[in-house]
């Protein structure tokens, strides 16, 4: 365990222009602001560095009616100023760090501000510190995660013992690939017949039968609206595009989109009832978070439904995940915009109850989010990870060209040039990420 006094928080923003509108619940997304934090820590008498990178994306931490998605993303900038303004003089370990700041920032931010939203600046912050704890002990994540030098087992909550952490952290190996789990937006065009002239012209797939034959996936996360005939419509319309690759696997993202369990339970009648979309169905793992937040653990999981239900916009707190077991869920999505040390927490809660913990990606920009967020999910031991901002944020914006080029040099494995610009290196559906195996959190 580690011990660290927060000398200096500070943050810039990077404009990102999404390659491709990205459709999620009732939002679609052309544009978002990334947020880049560094902080200034002191370890054993000497200053260390830290940085992290997350997107501010509208409308998902706040879907609050009245919110606009400018109004959201400023919400969310206001948490980043927040926790820097509030870090500066904290000491301890990093876990207590982390829950000292969320409460801080929680009590500081606008009142109504969703748990959500609220907690997107401490887990920046807690973001940056992980890289300086990784960088002061010259390890990368993985091997810091593993030997806890965050401190979690030493202050465990009250559903998970100190050995139950301490024997999930040893399992912890060194990054090696990665399997991609493709997100086909509400309105993503299927195959190219769909295209109206209007995509990129940067050589990259833009259809989902493109990204197919271009990156061999068979692993797939499909957005619903949250209106059953519509939502079958959509599966049927998917499903002879994928049907035919080798071991399928899918899973389903409501993004809290069915207002009552009456609506959910038809539209998993008619699924299991629809023959054109019953391909998804036989591949279908599971669905996240069909319920508002708000409602979704205020009780138990209504009876009859007959797929695994995980959580997602309701994981904004360290107790959800222990909370959904008992009332029923079969698991949680990680995401760091959520908390690295919590996934970490939460795959001790996984392993103890044979319970799901998927990798979900809110738009990771391949750069230094991609890499801190696909360190977390490996080291978390994923099946397949969610993995969209390459495919619709595009790569690195915003970053100058020695960034993209030392990236370049430093990670050839995880990235390629495609007519000048960086991208992804997907082959057979995963991405080699041991270059990842260095010190600081994400291998930069």
């Amino acid at each position: 365990m580690t011990a660290v006094r927060i000398d200096a928080v500070d943050f810039t923003t990077r404009a990102v222009a999404m390659r491709l509108p990205f459709r999620f619940g009732s939002v679609t997304m052309r544009s978002a602001t990334e947020a880049h934090c560094t902080v200034t820590v002191v370890i054993d008498g000497r200053a260390v560095e830290g940085r992290s990178a997350q997107l501010m994306v509208p409308r998902w931490f706040d879907k609050r009616a009245e919110m606009s998605g400018e109004d959201t993303v400023a919400e969310l900038e206001d948490s980043v100023r927040t926790a820097c303004a509030a870090a500066p003089g904290m000491t301890g370990p990093a876990i207590a760090i982390t829950r000292d700041l969320r409460a801080e920032v929680e009590a500081r931010v606008a009142a109504g501000t969703p748990r959500l939203a609220a907690g997107f600046g401490p887990a920046l912050v807690e973001m940056a510190l992980i890289d300086a704890i990784c960088r002061s002990a010259d390890v990368p994540f993985w091997t810091a995660a593993r030997g806890d030098l965050f401190g979690l087992a030493a202050d465990a909550p009250r559903d998970l013992s100190r050995e139950r952490i301490l024997a999930t952290l040893a399992r912890i190996g060194p990054p090696q690939s990665v399997k991609l789990r493709h997100t086909v937006g509400f309105d993503s065009p299927l195959t190219d017949g769909e295209l109206d002239g209007d995509g990129p012209d940067d050589g990259l797939p833009v259809s989902l039968a493109s990204a197919i034959e271009a990156y061999g996936f068979t692993a797939f996360k499909i957005k619903l609206k949250g209106d059953p005939d519509a939502d079958i419509a959509r599966l049927a319309a998917i499903a002879p595009v994928i049907a035919a690759r080798p071991e399928l696997s899918v899973t389903l993202d409501a993004n809290e989109q069915y207002g009552s369990s009456d609506a959910f339970l038809a539209f998993l009648g008619a699924l299991s009832r629809s023959e054109a979309a019953s391909p998804i169905h036989e591949a279908l793992r599971f669905v996240e978070q069909p319920f508002d937040r708000a409602a979704a653990l205020a009780g138990p999981l209504p009876a009859g439904i007959s797929v695994p239900l995980v959580i997602d916009e309701s994981d904004d707190h360290e107790a959800a995940f222990a909370e959904a077991l008992r009332l029923g869920w079969s698991g949680t999505s990680i995401k760091s915009c959520k908390g690295v040390l919590r996934a970490l927490l939460n795959r001790a809660r996984a392993d103890a109850s044979g319970a799901i913990l998927s990798g979900e990606d809110l738009t990771c920009q391949p750069g230094l989010c991609w890499q801190q967020d696909t360190s977390m999910a490996a080291a978390c031991g994923v099946q397949d990870l969610e993995r969209n901002g390459h495919h619709f944020a595009g790569g690195m914006q915003g970053a100058p060209d020695t960034e993209i080029a030392d990236r370049m040099v430093a990670h050839p494995d995880i990235y390629r040039s495609v007519n000048g610009r960086p991208a992804l290196r997907i082959e057979g559906g995963e991405v080699a990420i041991g270059s990842l195996d260095r010190p600081g959190f994400g291998g930069t």
